[in-house]
């Protein structure tokens, strides 16, 4: 009975929000009539404006729904600027649930803590965060799922699911924009929150990228008292950015302690291949110490090397204004429809930068330029992966995050040369990638060897050149892969060998 309730409720919020698409298709009046005998007790969202409409429906349902929401936000391929802003505010205010409840669900727990404050210091629907002392005195930040969390999310997404799959059969948006996969991507996502284990793992990963960038601190994770359900971790002591004002500090040291922050996002991006997909002034902190703390790693993107090396092309093509550029990395990453117009495509993406590039880069503002950007993408029905949205948004935020700092801030003039400068690395391992591709590719040459050879008596200038070919191409993918620079030596030795195998193969006349 309660599923069945749930599912009516997700009917009735997704009919309101749908209101104008309804409209349009079954005029006003027979809409609202509709929506006043089905779902008379929350009329009152009609009231509102759409954008608000949804958020407030998303808070309304609560649950996963408003994990949903938030990861929606993140979408900004789909959706537009205005609906993208009201679901950045929704926040996972969950009424904690008591202490002692928890610790009945953990047993194990009891023994282990001198004390924990039953106060929470975080509280959403999946866990919440407890400040606790270990009995050897040291403090920590104890993060407990919450017993029900997994039954309900599995109950909320399965409905969503339902929901979405039937209204793809009816408004072209759904199946447009392949909302049933972005359904699925969610629940992947839900569903990694409620492993504690693989975000402790992520935290010992930024957390020995650390010792490479003295500007940032993640806590360390207590191994022997964390587990799928538990994560025990050192208690960070700063204050968060959210508290922030800048006292005591210059202008000048505020900006230095912006760009630190910035060159921590970009290191973590291009140089570790992860980021933190949660990036807001209440996950960050700056210590007594200068350094900057990062928390809550629920949410981390993790980039392939080949989409990591598509984005970079994409940023550089950005930066230099070069349509080409950015076409051809969002076909290769698998984000332009079946049938989109290139030609056109590109005409928009190069109307679009000409607003930006004659700007002073000091003026343009990278959050403005990421909103635009995606709004082109949404005309031309270009989704992206879900990973590499988060990853945009990250970068556009980072710039809102350093201007909390200091704000007179800008991101292109500080990224347009970090791309510069890690242009030889990408560029290297690019090579590398095809290198290899073209080694595994060739090196079934050395299988079918025996036989080719057999076929030399036969035809020998032939057969002798494609072998000979064959290995050089197998030879310069082994190159590329292990010694890029030894292709200027290679290259000359090759065009030797060429010239020595064609007077050594008697040429056969017919």
């Amino acid at each position: 009975m309660g599923s069945f309730k749930r599912l009516w409720q997700v009917i009735a919020f997704t009919y309101l929000c749908a209101f104008e698409h309804v409209s349009s298709l079954v005029g006003e009046p027979l809409a609202k009539a509709v929506a006043l005998l089905l779902f008379y007790p929350y009329r009152e969202l009609l009231n509102l404006p759409q954008p608000v409409r949804v958020r407030v429906a998303f808070e309304r349902l609560g649950g996963a729904f408003v994990k949903v929401g938030q990861l929606l936000s993140t979408r900004v391929d789909i959706l537009p600027p205005e609906f993208i802003k009201e679901l950045e505010k929704l926040q996972d205010r969950v009424p904690p649930q008591p202490l002692e409840e928890l610790l009945s669900a953990y047993p194990e727990l009891k023994g282990v803590f001198r004390r924990i404050d039953p106060e929470p210091i975080g509280s959403g629907s999946v866990a919440q965060v407890h400040r606790a002392v270990l009995k050897n005195g040291k403090e920590v930040a104890v993060k407990i799922i919450r017993p029900q969390a997994e039954k309900l999310i599995k109950q909320d997404v399965a409905i969503l699911r339902r929901s979405v799959s039937f209204l793809t059969l009816f408004v072209p948006f759904f199946k447009e924009f392949r909302l049933p996969q972005i359904v699925s991507e969610i629940e992947r996502m839900l569903l990694s929150e409620l492993d504690l284990s693989a975000e402790a793992a992520y935290m010992e990963l930024f957390r020995k990228f650390s010792a490479e960038e003295p500007s940032l601190f993640v806590p360390g994770v207590i191994w022997e008292l964390s587990g799928r359900r538990v994560l025990v971790t050192e208690f960070v002591k700063g204050k968060k950015l959210t508290e922030f004002t800048g006292a005591g500090l210059t202008g000048k040291e505020r900006e230095e302690l912006a760009r630190r922050f910035v060159n921590i996002v970009h290191r973590t991006i291009f140089e570790l291949g992860v980021f933190h997909g949660d990036l807001h002034p209440g996950n960050v902190f700056l210590l007594d110490d200068g350094r900057i703390a990062l928390v809550d790693f629920g949410i981390v993107g993790r980039l392939s090397p080949d989409t990591l090396n598509q984005f970079f092309l994409f940023s550089v093509g950005v930066m230099n204004r070069d349509p080409d550029l950015i076409v051809a990395a969002l076909r290769r990453i698998g984000a332009l429809p079946d049938k989109v117009n290139e030609r056109l495509l590109k005409r928009e993406i190069l109307v679009f930068l000409d607003k930006y590039y004659n700007k002073p880069l000091s003026q343009i503002d990278a959050e403005k330029l990421f909103y635009e950007e995606l709004a082109t993408a949404r005309r031309f029905k270009i989704v992206l992966p879900e990973e590499l949205v988060v990853l945009m948004k990250t970068i556009a935020h980072t710039e809102s995050i350093a201007r909390l700092i200091y704000p007179d801030f800008r991101l292109p003039p500080l990224l347009k040369p970090y791309l510069m400068k890690v242009a030889p690395r990408f560029a290297v391992s690019m090579v590398k990638r095809e290198g290899m591709n073209l080694l595994f590719s060739y090196g079934e040459l050395v299988r079918e060897l025996p036989s080719l050879l057999k076929e030399v008596e036969k035809e020998p200038e032939q057969t002798t050149f494609s072998i000979f070919w064959g290995f050089a191409l197998l030879g310069f993918s082994l190159v590329l892969v292990f010694t890029p620079k030894l292709v200027a030596v290679y290259l000359p030795a090759l065009f030797l060998s060429y010239k020595m195998a064609k007077r050594a193969v008697p040429v056969t006349r017919k």
